[in-house]
């Protein structure tokens, strides 16, 4: 106590008080002013700095203000500053830096190939502000065109555009997206006139490589796509066989505006209304120009996702995407999306897996930084129960778009064939963080636990599902298949039955219904509805590797279905 009372005395105590308040202050204001002009990196080493001058003055401070030899004042300040030292310096020293995003370092951007590139949606820039669908279209067709160039990574469009009307430095988004260039821009559309602007960005010098801007019409604006590109060619010093290929996919510029409106209510999401209108929009542009190849394609690829996301019976719009992609097929054979569109046709309507497996590597072929191609692979490949080379091709995917639900849903459904329950569980975290009212993501999550022999946690999650119900017979179905999987058999049924009562009106699995009535041990039943899946068309079909169905797997039906499908999905196979 007498050291206590001596520093007291000789008004230490409240000379490190003072010091600790204006060293903090002080230290504080001057990393902000160097953040500000700066940056983060010059400012975090700067604080660091700082702190190890006080520190190291520390002891001669003490010692001043102990011998008296300033004046009282003079002894508080630095005496103060020597105790803030030692405060800051412990606090910067224990408290972790935030671990930085994927790829954000200037390590990991070392390890990012040079030749990558991300489009940003160009900025409409016309005084109507409806006109975003046009803007967004270019951008997305040049990204079109540069995701057939070989050579180069470019990232899809559902992770680039994520950042559209966002304030995110450069760097960090092509941190996130993992990769080294980005293209921005911006268009103005007035009349039959169209005024684009784009710029070219290394994002990890923060340099402007090259920008133009070019004043066309409306149907000329695939020639400026075919410039960009070339430009982007030279400066990323890729080599190429031939030069760009760009030309009018069509002759009529209101075919053409109904094309990019049609792909403007795809971005939006899958909903069944905005895929209804995009059809709608499609359909005009093909009245418009019967020979317009990408409309034929795209109005394909809207139908299948219609009968894959069960908005509407497969057997009532497989047949009309078959046709649409016949169609486009003999107007341009080199069209990626018709491909595309082709491989989810024979995978979910027609169950032939090696030709929905040969169109979708002519898809990533023609657009090797097409997601289409290499996502619809590896569902292709699970169907062959290859499932290494599907996990392959859905990291793949998950690359060119790390920001899309999509691709990481794809990793899940793999990783669950292959009954990594952990890994599956791992990525359907992520994705309720991505989407977290999602009531598929809550189930999902759910019924995993439930695999996982932990029924509180299946409950807490199927709860929450259950609440965005709302007579969604689909819905319903997943929910009791999480009962059955508890063993509430009660719950189950009642859900089953609701479902079962609609299937008059809409659509209604019947593989998923298959896997209520395997869950509660009535397998004649569930094979009764994966052979109805069959007639029905359903795409559940090509799930038979699910590990719900592993009670089935020795039935001499079960086993006799595999073989019709040509699956690998019975235990003797």
């Amino acid at each position: 106590m007498a050291i206590i009372e001596e520093l007291n005395r000789r008004g230490v105590i409240r000379a490190a008080a003072l010091y600790v308040a204006i060293a903090w202050g002080g230290t504080e204001i001057l990393v902000f002013l160097i953040d500000a002009l700066q940056g983060e990196q010059v400012a975090g080493p700067f604080r660091k700095y700082l702190a190890i001058l006080f520190i190291a003055g520390f002891p001669v401070a003490m010692y001043l203000a102990w011998t008296r030899d300033l004046g009282l004042r003079a002894r508080r300040v630095v005496a103060a500053g020597a105790m803030a030292a030692v405060l800051v310096g412990l606090l910067i020293w224990l408290v972790p830096e935030p671990s930085p995003a994927p790829g954000k370092t200037e390590a990991s951007f070392n390890d990012i190939n040079p030749k990558s590139i991300a489009v940003l949606p160009f900025v409409n820039m016309s005084d109507d502000a409806d006109n975003i669908y046009f803007s967004q279209g270019i951008s997305e067709e040049l990204l079109n065109v540069l995701a057939r160039l070989p050579g180069l990574k470019v990232s899809s469009r559902t992770s680039s555009f994520h950042f559209a009307g966002r304030d995110v430095p450069l760097q960090e988004i092509a941190a996130q997206l993992a990769v080294r260039h980005i293209l921005e821009g911006s268009v103005r559309k007035s009349g039959n006139t169209v005024r684009i602007t784009a710029q070219l960005i290394d994002a990890q010098t923060d340099t402007h490589l090259w920008s133009d801007t070019y004043d066309r019409e409306v149907l000329d604006t695939f020639a400026v796509q075919g410039e960009i590109a070339e430009e982007i060619v030279g400066q990323l010093e890729l080599t190429l066989n031939e030069p760009v290929q760009t030309k009018r996919p069509t002759e009529v510029e209101e075919a053409y505006d109904k094309y990019l409106r049609g792909w403007h209510f795809l971005r939006q999401s899958w909903a069944a209304e905005n895929m209804a209108k995009a059809a709608e929009y499609f359909t005009a542009a093909i009245e418009l120009d019967p020979e317009y190849a990408q409309a034929h394609a795209m109005l394909s690829l809207t139908r299948t996702s219609q009968g894959n996301f069960r908005h509407l019976a497969p057997a009532e719009v497989f047949p009309a995407a078959r046709e649409s992609v016949t169609t486009a097929l003999e107007l341009d054979e080199n069209l990626p999306e018709a491909h595309a569109a082709l491989g989810w046709i024979t995978l979910s309507y027609e169950y032939d897996w090696r030709k929905a497996e040969k169109a979708f590597r002519r898809t990533a072929e023609l657009a090797p930084s097409d997601l289409l191609g290499n996502q619809g692979l590896s569902f292709a490949l699970q169907a062959s129960g290859r499932l290494d080379e599907a996990l392959a091709a859905s990291r793949r995917a998950f690359e060119l778009d790390p920001l899309n639900i999509w691709p990481r849903s794809g990793l899940t459904e793999v990783y669950y064939k292959q009954h990594d329950f952990d890994a599956a569980l791992e990525q359907l975290l992520v994705l309720l963080e991505m989407q977290p009212d999602d009531p598929l993501t809550l189930v999902s999550i759910g019924s995993l636990y439930a695999m996982k022999g932990m029924p509180e946690e299946a409950r807490e999650y199927g709860s929450r599902a259950a609440s965005f119900m709302g007579g969604d017979p689909n819905l319903e179905l997943y929910i009791a298949q999480l009962h059955a999987l508890l063993g509430e058999e009660t719950e189950a049924r009642t859900l089953l039955k609701q479902a079962l009562a609609q299937r008059d009106e809409m659509f209604v699995s019947p593989g998923s219904i298959a896997i209520v009535y395997t869950h509660l041990g009535e397998h004649e039943l569930a094979i009764d509805w994966l052979y109805r899946g069959i007639e029905e068309y359903d795409s559940y079909m090509f799930n038979l590797l699910y590990p719900d169905f592993d009670a089935l797997r020795s039935h001499p039906r079960f086993i006799a279905l595999c073989e019709q499908l040509r699956m690998p999905c019975a235990e003797s196979l």
